[in-house]
């Protein structure tokens, strides 16, 4: 049963997704098979949720901020402190966007390797540019080109911000109005000039065209009339532009801005499939002027999971314009990390993203990336997991200090190091919930994740087969603690300590699960194997409570109906007499030779009947002989003799009944043969000594039983049976104080690990005056042969055991030929005594 459930649940967990919810994972019915097993999965995955945030802040723990990434930050303050400037162009926020071009550039000037600017710019600048750039142009572009034109001042140091949808519908390029004229604006041998050309068309708002001309490429705007065109062409630079009437056929060359953002942003990832990634439905990218090959473009949309927490970056998206091909576009810290790695070279492999041979990070085919968070909770401040944050202010105050010729007021510090710049004050977009806390700024969050890319380190997702193996492996763990210590359920402080093993189970996996993630960075499953486990115990701790009812009403039930008669009246006179006591007395053990084999041949209705059968058989003998049948365990009786009624002969009726059982088995044989199709034979163990015997046990249960060395003797004796080939194994003791009446030889001297002095094992062969001559001649020469072997003359003790194996067919023999020829072959040394270690193999002397 917990196999079972600890594969079901296995698969459960295995059967994850890694990042949010995808738009097209509509989720079935709940009452549908499908739809339960979704919810299943999702409220798993929730507590798993739970556990991952604690690790991750166990990890912030011992992690130290990056100092790589610094944040400036928008906030408050600096816009009260502009509002309150002498500044008017920044006394309202939104600045200019020339404004923030020259922030970037002056961060770039105090060594800022690479500037992220965490706006998106999907419209034209609704302010007047601060300074004019250029004449001939309207008012609302300016703005826009003087940002880029102070972005191209630094080029490769910056990267602007586009954002992506994941739901709606797709976003096709706009038509706009009808231009049934187009103009001619020059011919550009690559698409890189062609393309530079086509943005100056579509940022005046006019659709561009890029129509092949032999090996090179023609510009062409779209215009309503003939005198538009000539004027258009005189505004570009283009004289005696040719002009002509628009064909339908000009569609299939036009260039709309997303294809030219597309053209810019997208990259190229050698070792992965782009239909695995989360495919975006929209784009906001930024507006036609600001488009150029001297920056980078990376997405800052951060989707959070189901509860609203964002644990990872979507590193890379596919996008499809018009549902044919695909575009993979980076995340603002992926396009970041490339500038800085000075490549466009992307490789997956083995669940890392690889940015040229600098950088990596770890990543799932779709895409996702799990985030090292580098503290153990978010400060107060803008900074959130990062070590610095510089307020803008400060930043303006350089700039214009710069401006005005003056030395700059404030050393950031920021040589080599990273920047984003993003918005922080109460005009911001709405704060992240991140495992760490809430109210993370979006920059903060992009922030931590360029970090972990320049760190090459991260969160890597141990493979689905773990986690169902883990589960499954817990489940084990809960069932077979739950049977091992289900005897502990008998009193309260044991149930107490019962539950403790189970937590202490379950606290030890989740520690080692933690101990892996902060210094592995590997995140195993923690939920779905802490449920598999305890439901597990649960399960096998009710199933074993249940059996232990069971097997306790059986014992009553078989003890009523095989006690001794004897017993029950001396108990009925005297309930003293179940009181504990020591005594010498005779226990006997036995058990079916092959039963394994056989309980495998046999069908249950015929086992069962079988096995009654032989019990029945041998509780008659031991009653017979006034001894009590102490249990039965499985195929195996136990046996004594001497109480509760007291006899010194209680080693002579032990003997007796192995060999009734004998003559009785002997005479059952052709009937189970032929009911069952199988005879049985029987090994037994009888060994005597001082026993403690009375009514022993719990509240919940007792029985009237022995408890010595003599009956774990016995168990060893009728095991040893199977090394010598012999029917009945008795101790020492027995053989002494049974041998008036039965003949025994003696078959070994042994050491045990539990005693200190040998002890000479002896084999039961009947009744003394019932022996024929030639089993007599036999014995005889056993014995001549032993004696020989003890005075160390094994040349001859192997012939005359080798006789008696030939001629007498004597098992016992046959081992003893083997034990001389190894003897003959390595003689002992001199303080060889014969003695041999159970245990071990049979030539392993003393």
């Amino acid at each position: 049963m917990a196999a079972l459930f600890g594969c079901l649940l296995g698969l459960l967990v295995s059967h994850r997704v890694t990042g949010p919810a995808r738009p097209e994972d509509t989720p079935a019915p709940l009452l549908s098979p499908s739809g339960f097993i979704d919810g299943l999965t999702s409220w798993l995955d929730g507590g798993e949720r739970v556990f991952y945030d604690w690790r991750i802040r166990q990890l912030g723990e011992v992690s130290e901020r990056s100092d790589r990434v610094v944040l400036v930050s928008i906030d408050d303050d600096t816009l009260a402190e502009a509002q309150q400037g002498p500044r008017a162009e920044i006394a309202a926020y939104p600045w200019p966007r020339q404004v923030m071009g020259g922030m970037v550039h002056r961060l770039v000037e105090e060594g800022a390797s690479v500037v992220m600017l965490d706006f998106t710019y999907p419209e034209l600048s609704p302010r007047a540019c601060v300074t004019p750039t250029r004449s001939g142009r309207g008012a609302l572009s300016q703005d826009d080109d003087a940002l880029r034109a102070l972005l191209d001042q630094d080029p490769g140091h910056s990267v602007l911000a586009f954002r992506w949808g994941a739901e709606g519908t797709r976003t096709l390029p706009p038509t706009g109005r009808l231009w049934p004229y187009r103009v001619r604006l020059g011919s550009y041998p690559n698409i890189t000039e062609a393309r530079t050309r086509a943005q100056s068309v579509l940022a005046l708002q006019r659709p561009a065209f890029l129509i092949p001309a032999g090996k090179a490429l023609e510009v062409w705007a779209g215009v309503a009339d003939e005198g538009e065109g000539r004027g258009l062409g005189e505004q570009m630079g283009t004289a005696a532009a040719s002009i002509q009437e628009r064909r339908a056929a000009d569609d299939a060359f036009r260039v709309a801005p997303a294809d030219l953002f597309l053209a810019l942003a997208s990259v190229q990832v050698q070792g992965l499939d782009p239909e695995k990634l989360l495919e975006v439905r929209q784009l906001q990218h930024p507006v036609t002027p600001l488009l150029s090959q001297a920056s980078g473009y990376g997405a800052t949309t951060l989707p959070a999971d189901p509860d609203g927490v964002v644990r990872g970056v979507p590193h890379l998206v596919a996008y499809s314009p018009r549902g044919g091909e695909r575009y993979v576009l980076p995340s603002l810290p992926l396009a970041a990390a490339m500038r800085l790695a000075g490549t466009q070279k992307l490789r997956y492999a083995d669940g890392r993203l690889f940015i040229g041979d600098t950088y990596s990070v770890p990543m799932d085919a779709a895409g996702y990336s799990l985030l090292r968070w580098e503290a153990a909770s978010a400060t107060r401040g803008a900074r959130g997991p990062l070590a610095r944050s510089i307020r803008a202010w400060n930043v303006l105050l350089n700039l214009f200090d710069s401006q005005e010729a003056r030395p700059v007021r404030f050393d950031h510090d920021l040589e080599g190091r990273a920047v984003i710049l993003t918005n922080t004050s109460s005009y911001a977009p709405e704060r992240r919930v991140t495992p760490i806390g809430p109210g993370i700024a979006n920059g903060a969050v992009l922030g931590q994740a360029l970090a972990n890319i320049l760190a090459s380190n991260g969160i890597t997702r141990a493979p689905p087969k773990v986690d169902m193996l883990a589960t499954m492996g817990l489940a084990f763990i809960g069932a077979f603690l739950a049977l091992s210590f289900s005897w502990l359920l008998r009193s309260v402080g044991g149930a107490f300590l019962f539950v403790c093993v189970a937590v202490a189970a379950g606290a030890g996996y989740v520690g080692a699960a933690g101990y892996v993630f902060v210094h592995e960075q590997v995140w195993i499953a923690v939920a779905g194997p802490l449920w598999s486990g305890g439901l597990a115990f649960l399960v096998t701790t009710l199933y074993a409570f249940r059996t232990e009812q069971d097997v306790r009403e059986f014992v009553h039930s078989a003890l009523g109906r095989y006690v001794s008669p004897d017993v029950a009246r001396l108990v009925a006179r005297d309930v003293s007499l179940m009181k504990p006591e020591r005594r010498q007395m005779t226990v006997y053990l036995c058990d079916i030779e092959g039963f394994t084999r056989l309980s495998q041949a046999l069908p249950p209705e015929q086992l069962v009947p079988l096995l009654n059968t032989f019990l029945t058989e041998m509780t008659a003998v031991v009653r017979a002989t006034a001894g009590q049948v102490d249990k039965y365990i499985g195929d195996s009786v136990m046996a004594f003799w001497g109480a509760p009624v007291r006899t010194d002969r209680h080693a002579h009726l032990a003997c007796e009944a192995a060999l009734k059982l004998h003559a009785a088995l002997a005479q059952k044989q052709p009937l189970w043969e032929k009911q069952f199709g199988h005879r049985l034979s029987v090994r037994a163990g009888i060994d005597t000594g001082d026993l403690l015997v009375g009514d022993m046990g719990s509240e919940l249960k007792s029985n009237y039983t022995v408890m010595g060395d003599a009956v774990g003797m016995a168990g060893r004796l009728e095991a040893a049976n199977k090394q010598y080939g012999t029917q009945v194994l008795v101790g020492h003791a027995t053989a002494q104080l049974a041998s008036d009446a039965y003949v025994f030889r003696e078959v070994d001297r042994v050491l045990l690990a539990d005693r200190p002095q040998p002890v000479r094992v002896h084999e039961l062969l009947g009744r003394r005056g019932e022996f024929s001559p030639e089993k007599q001649a036999g014995i005889a020469l056993y014995e001549k042969a032993l004696t020989a072997y003890y005075g160390r003359d094994f040349i001859v003790a192997q012939e005359l055991f080798r006789r008696c194996g030939v001629e007498h067919g004597d098992p016992v023999a046959r081992v003893y030929v083997e034990r001389c020829q190894r003897l003959i072959q390595t003689p002992p040394p001199e303080d060889w005594d014969g003695v041999i270690r159970w245990g071990r193999r049979s030539t392993d002397a003393r």
